[in-house]
C-alpha cells in the first residue's frame, strides 16, 4: 500500500520505516529541506531497538503536492502545534479519496484541522482521524536514523461519529491495526490524551535541571513520588471532564499498565517500572514540545472546557499559570480552546454526537 508520512520528527522517521518494513511504499514529506537534506540523498531509514535495520522510501521531498499524489492515506507525524498551518498547505490536494490520520490529534485535533480545511475552501469529503497517542516511544538519532524503543499496544483511534470506521480502518495497512484499537468516540482519544500529564508539569518542577548542563533521565529521575502525586490529580480533573462529557477515559496509571503490559500499583510504580522509559533522556530546554504542544494544545483545552462544566480544574491551571509565568506566554490566548474549535461541546452531555455539531456549524459558515 501506499503511505504519506508527514513529518521527519521522532515519530515521523519511526513510522516510515515500519511501514516500509511492512512492504508498504512510503512517501515522506517535511517542510524544511534543511532537516531532511541528508534523508533526500539516502532515501533510507536506519532503526535500532525494536526494530533493526535500513529501510528504504519511495520518495522524501519537500513538495506536499506530489506526496498527495501518490498516496491516499496520509499519516501526520507532527506535533499538534502544526495541524493548522498543514491543513491550508494540504487543503488544495486533499480530496474525497484521502484518509488522513493525525498521529496523535492531542485534544481535538481532527476538529481543528476539519474547521481550517473549510476555512482554506476545501470541501471534499476527506476522512479525517485521530489517535490517543502515537504507537511508538522513540527518539531520533540523525536526519537518517531512529531509536524505536517500544511499541504500544491498543492505541485508541476515532474519527467523527456517523463516519463507518470499520471500513476507513480496512483501507489503511493491516500493520497499522495490529496497534490502532477503534474508540467510540473522540472524546475517548482527545480527554484520553496522557501526553498532558506524563509531559508539562514534571517539565515545569524540573527547570532548573532541565537548564541545567547536567543531563537526566526524564522518567526515572524527574518524576519523584511527590511530582507523580501532584500529576495524578490533574489525571483526576481530566478523568472527571469525560465523564461529564460521558465518555469515560482509564487513569493515567491504567493507560501505562496496558499500553506498554507492565504490572504496578501506582503512577510513580508504572514510570519506575516501565523499561521503555529507562534510556529517555530529559530535553534540555524549555523550549520543547512538552511545553509548547502539551499545555496549549493539551492542558489548555482541558481547562476550558472543565471550568466551562462546573469543575475548578484546579491543578490544571496551577501547571498553566506557572507555564505562563515561566515562559512569559499567554498559552490560553495560543492554545486549543473549546470556543476556537467551532463546536458546543457541552452538546455531548446531551446525547448529540460530534459529526452533528459539526454538521450543524458548516450549514451557519
Amino acid at each position: 500500500m501506499r503511505v504519506a508520512i508527514i513529518g521527519a520528527g521522532n515519530s515521523g522517521l519511526a513510522m516510515a520505516a515500519h511501514m516500509s518494513f511492512t512492504e508498504n511504499k512510503v512517501y515522506l514529506w517535511n517542510r524544511s529541506e534543511d532537516n531532511i537534506s541528508d534523508l533526500m540523498r539516502t532515501r533510507r531509514v536506519e532503526t535500532t531497538g525494536v526494530l533493526v535495520g535500513e529501510f528504504e522510501l519511495e520518495m522524501v521531498t519537500t513538495d506536499v503536492e506530489e506526496v498527495l499524489s501518490c498516496a491516499k492515506v496520509v499519516l501526520v507525524t507532527t506535533p499538534a502545534t502544526s495541524h493548522q498551518g498543514l491543513a491550508r498547505i494540504m487543503a488544495p490536494y486533499l480530496t474525497d479519496e484521502h484518509i488522513v490520520i493525525l498521529n496523535p490529534g492531542r485534544t481535538f485535533g481532527a476538529v481543528d484541522f476539519k474547521d481550517e480545511l473549510f476555512k482554506s475552501g476545501n470541501f471534499s469529503n476527506v476522512q479525517i482521524l485521530e489517535t490517543q497517542t502515537i504507537i511508538y516511544t522513540c527518539r531520533k538519532l540523525s536526519q537518517t536514523s531512529v531509536n524505536i524503543i517500544a511499541l504500544k499496544r491498543d492505541i485508541l483511534i476515532s474519527s467523527f461519529s456517523g463516519v463507518d470506521l470499520d471500513e476507513l480502518l480496512r483501507r489503511i495497512p493491516d500493520e497499522l491495526n495490529k496497534f490502532y484499537k477503534k474508540a467510540d468516540s473522540m472524546v475517548e482519544t482527545s480527554i484520553g490524551n496522557v501526553g498532558m500529564i506524563l509531559h508539562c508539569a514534571p517539565m515545569l518542577l524540573n527547570t532548573g535541571w532541565v537548564e541545567s548542563d547536567q543531563s537526566f533521565k526524564y522518567y526515572r529521575e524527574g518524576i519523584s513520588r511527590t511530582i507523580a502525586s501532584f500529576i495524578e490529580k490533574i489525571d483526576e480533573e481530566r478523568q472527571e471532564v469525560a465523564k461529564l462529557l460521558n465518555h469515560p477515559v482509564i487513569s493515567a496509571k491504567e493507560w501505562m499498565r496496558h499500553s506498554y503490559n507492565i504490572d504496578c500499583e501506582t503512577l510513580y510504580d508504572c514510570i519506575q517500572n516501565n523499561p521503555s522509559y529507562e534510556e529517555i533522556s530529559a530535553p534540555q530546554s524549555l523550549s520543547y514540545r512538552y511545553i509548547y504542544e502539551d499545555i496549549p494544545y493539551g492542558l489548555v483545552p482541558l481547562e476550558s472546557m472543565g471550568k466551562d462544566l462546573g469543575l475548578p480544574m484546579t491543578h490544571t491551571e496551577m501547571v498553566i499559570n506557572l507555564a505562563n509565568a515561566l515562559l512569559q506566554k499567554d498559552f490560553r490566548e495560543i492554545g486549543r480552546t473549546a470556543g476556537k474549535l467551532h463546536f458546543d461541546y457541552k452538546q455531548l452531555m446531551k446525547g448529540v454526537t460530534i459529526d452533528e455539531l459539526e454538521a450543524e456549524n458548516t450549514k451557519r459558515s
